[in-house]
């Protein structure tokens, strides 16, 4: 049973996988900054997998690249807990086919990325996509905090859940994992001194360029992501992957 549920999740992956959606070019005011005189950035186009990564499609990069592998993974890619749920090193979950691979550490992570042509996002793209994906939704600043906050109160419950695979458009931003970005790391700035990963939510809510309902929810998923380690492996962190314009 085992045995055969590796290799239909295999099969799955391999069919399931949708175009990565384009992100187009435009203006983006970050809500969090580092440089009080950075306004607005001007985005490039990119593009970015519809949906986070699933467990099917997951399984078919750690078959093809066996140095990923949790029996195989070195120490120093991951912090013990690395696809901890897996049964097998070729063996996922029964029924995860289409939830969204967790337990993959950034160094994991940037790996199927490459493997696939593209990378992690970096935060900035993430969360302009974001915005993209909002205006999409139609979702208010009310409604976008709303789900957010409600992630936040129970992430484990959202990250088990299915996902339907053929979007032509962004899906699952705010409601499945948390996810890696390539620079996921903020820095927080107090004076003249830069520290990484040390200060309170005061020292990073200085930079916050509003103070909306909506810009608060988004600065727990930066506060969230500064928590993290590369070799971190957490059972509500995922990731999808960007991709460069041709």
């Amino acid at each position: 049973m085992k045995k055969w549920l590796g290799v239909m999740a295999w099969v799955v992956a391999a069919q399931a996988a949708a175009e990565p959606v384009t992100i187009p070019a435009g203006p983006y005011q970050p809500i969090v900054v580092l440089d009080e005189t950075v306004a607005e950035l001007a985005m490039p186009a990119f593009k970015l997998d519809a949906t986070p990564v699933t467990f099917a499609q997951y399984l078919d990069f750690v078959t093809k690249h066996e140095k990923w592998r949790k029996d195989k993974i070195a120490a120093i890619f991951h912090d013990g807990h690395y696809l901890a749920n897996w049964p097998a090193a070729l063996t996922i979950p029964e029924g995860y086919e289409k939830k969204a691979v967790t337990q993959v550490s950034w160094f994991a992570a940037r790996a199927y990325c490459a493997a696939q042509g593209g990378r992690l996002p970096t935060l900035n793209e993430w969360e302009y996509a974001s915005l993209v994906y909002r205006q999409q939704q139609g979702l208010s600043d009310q409604a976008y905090a709303q789900r957010l906050f409600g992630w936040h109160s129970n992430p484990t419950a959202y990250s088990l859940q299915d996902m339907e695979l053929n979007h032509s458009q962004l899906a699952y931003m705010h409601d499945r994992v948390n996810e890696w970005v390539d620079d996921f790391q903020l820095l927080i700035t107090a004076g003249d001194e830069t520290d990484i990963l040390s200060g309170s939510c005061g020292d990073s809510a200085r930079f916050l360029t509003d103070t909306g309902e909506a810009s608060y929810a988004t600065f727990f998923r930066y506060q969230s992501r500064s928590n993290y380690r590369p070799q971190s492996t957490t059972g509500t962190l995922g990731f999808r992957c960007a991709y460069d314009m041709e």
